[in-house]
């Protein structure tokens, strides 16, 4: 049976399903997307957690707001984490959710108990975004536009801006130069998934690419015992590798009866 309820985050009301029982599971959604993508994997999961799903702020049946910067969404998931009563939660983070639930778990040692980050949250040795003014104003061209209002009439739908989707996104971009730092103040488990290719074509793919490996290659050469799993697919890992999803969450839970010890994410694993 599936309980849906909300919980408040400063000025936006966030609806909240919760199924099963057992080791709870909270689940950080991406940019641009719903709990609705995270139904081929809790599928794949099905009696074996509590699994909690929820829309942040602007997207899905979440209400609207003012602020949609990193660190508003980020106290959305705080406030679901606080506001579901659960102690030390598996955090599984797609994309922004990724980056979300590090940052969290930085700032917040001994809550999570353990993190699986899905193709986000990557220390990337530069810009993926080079021209900010080109970007903005391709996700303000007329094509776009039209490519997001349909979006968001699909159960993935939100209702940011391209300018709040633009300024979002350029703030992830500079925050993951800070990521191997960030990754130091995680005292729990972690376990990556990414993608081998980006889900974009042409040469800005390719440069994409080779900066998503190289930062992966940093955060390894760091955290030597970190698993990093990469998947034959494109960026879009939910909907396209549940299965191989749920076996990471598998993993990272079987595990959690080892000592975690502080300063190292991967130390445990």
């Amino acid at each position: 049976m599936t309980t849906v309820t909300s919980i408040r985050s400063a000025d936006a009301t966030l609806p909240v399903s919760i199924v099963g029982e057992g080791q709870t599971l909270i689940f950080f959604n991406g940019l641009g997307s719903t709990q609705a993508m995270w139904k081929r994997v809790v599928a794949q999961l099905k009696g074996r957690y509590r699994v909690v799903t929820f829309d942040f702020r602007g997207h899905g049946r979440a209400t609207s707001t003012n602020d949609y910067s990193f660190n508003a969404f980020l106290s959305d998931a705080a406030a679901i984490i606080k506001g579901v009563g659960v102690d030390r939660p598996i955090i599984v983070g797609w994309s922004l959710g990724a980056d979300l639930a590090v940052w969290y778990a930085a700032a917040h040692p001994g809550t999570p108990a353990g993190i699986v980050v899905v193709d986000g949250a990557v220390p990337i040795p530069g810009r993926l975004v080079l021209d900010p003014v080109k970007t903005r104003r391709l996700l303000n061209s007329p094509l776009m536009k039209v490519a997001l209002f349909v979006w968001r009439l699909t159960p993935y739908g939100y209702r940011l801006s391209s300018d709040q989707i633009t300024d979002v996104t350029l703030e992830v971009d500079e925050r993951r130069q800070q990521l191997l730092e960030v990754y130091d103040k995680i005292n729990c488990p972690v376990s990556m998934v990414l993608a081998e290719r980006s889900a974009k074509r042409g040469p800005d793919a390719e440069r994409m690419n080779k900066l998503w490996r190289a930062g992966a290659e940093r955060l390894a050469r760091k955290y030597p015992a970190l698993p990093i799993h990469w998947l034959n697919t494109t960026h879009l890992l939910p909907f396209r590798k549940p299965a191989e999803l749920a076996k990471v969450i598998d993993d990272i839970y079987a595990g959690l009866a080892e000592p975690v010890r502080s300063g190292n994410p991967a130390s445990s694993n």
